[in-house]
């Protein structure tokens, strides 16, 4: 027999048997949109999360932080590293300002503003500011969501335009008036390495250094590297040029941890999923039983008439592979159009 006349006779017999057919259709395609369905969620959410992670966390950045403080010389020697896209430096210094309840504690954050949205962590600038202009330029700041918006009642305690005055909290106790130019949406705190964005107030660090520090010295530099799988080398090449007494930090190693924890889930739950396959296998394994069963006449005739045994199991293995690519095929669509 040629595989045509196989298929032909398998077909005619599933064909008679509607119901049953139907059944281990139906049975093959809930499983494959089961298993479609929880590999496809399992791996968008990872997606998503990871990239969520890597840009909260800054997973492409490389943090050193030094009591003394970090120079634009030390800077520059990170910048030469191969490896490195590019660095920036962050200078906070702890306030004070004066709000509706009394004096409240702050960060100020002297910051390039090219480089706010990556410390941050998000697209731009503009998703960064809620009210007001990106331009942080002279005496302009921009206040974070806690301290131009009351976070108990929500209620707009700070308007853009308005003056305040900063008093330099530690040893250095004086005090400076800057205005408003721009209020910063809600990050929910969790987000830029040694400040809380929501609590902090942003300055351009030019006139951070010429009206508040006596030093132009930073608190942290963030190297930011072109490829994260470079990371380690980059890292000992930091070691090598910074300053003594530097700590060096980079959040990649803990997103790697993190996402193969995520992978680890995904796996769970696709194994979980895949029971369903092996519980369809029986069903139409069970079917297929049965079929032989009832057709023991009809296996008969096709003996009587030559069929050997070889062709008799084929027919219904034929039967076997029928039910399963029709229903894999249309759990497979149903799945892309599910998702």
């Amino acid at each position: 027999m040629k595989v045509y006349d196989y298929a032909f006779l398998s077909f005619a017999s599933l064909k008679e048997r509607k119901g049953r057919t139907i059944g281990a259709i139906v049975g093959v395609m809930i499983a494959v949109i089961a298993l479609s369905l929880a590999l496809g969620i399992g791996q968008a959410f990872q997606n998503v999360f990871e990239e969520r992670l890597e840009r909260t966390f800054l997973a492409n950045s490389i943090f050193i932080a030094r009591g003394e403080g970090i120079t634009d010389a030390d800077l520059a020697y990170f910048r030469n590293i191969y490896g490195v896209k590019d660095v920036f430096g962050v200078a906070i210094r702890n306030v004070k300002l004066t709000q509706q309840n009394g004096e409240v504690a702050a960060s100020l954050v002297a910051i390039d503003p090219r480089w706010i949205p990556h410390f941050i962590g998000v697209n731009s600038l503009g998703d960064f500011v809620e009210e007001g202009s990106t331009d942080i330029r002279g005496l302009g700041i921009v206040l974070g969501n806690d301290l131009w918006r009351d976070p108990d009642t929500g209620t707009k305690i700070r308007d853009v335009g308005e003056t305040i005055t900063l008093s330099m909290m530690g040893r250095q106790k004086r005090e400076i008036t800057v205005y408003v130019v721009g209020l910063a949406a809600s990050t929910g705190g969790f987000r830029a390495m040694g400040a809380n964005p929501d609590n902090s107030i942003f300055m351009n660090p030019e006139a951070f250094f010429n009206f508040i520090s006596r030093r132009r010295v930073y608190n942290l530099a963030v190297v930011v590297v072109e490829d994260t799988e470079n990371i380690e080398g980059i890292i000992d090449e930091i070691r090598a040029v910074a300053p003594q007494g530097s700590r060096i930090f980079s959040p990649a190693t803990m997103v790697k941890q993190v996402s193969i924890f995520v992978s680890s889930l995904q796996t769970i739950l696709a194994l979980i999923s895949s029971v369903g396959i092996g519980v369809t296998a029986l069903w139409v394994f069970d079917s297929m039983t049965i079929s032989v069963v009832q057709r023991t006449k009809e296996i008969g005739i096709l003996k009587a008439i030559g069929y050997r045994s070889k062709d008799i199991l084929l027919l219904f293995l034929m039967e076997a592979i029928f039910i399963s690519l029709i229903g894999s095929i249309a759990g497979l669509a149903i799945a892309v159009v599910l998702s």
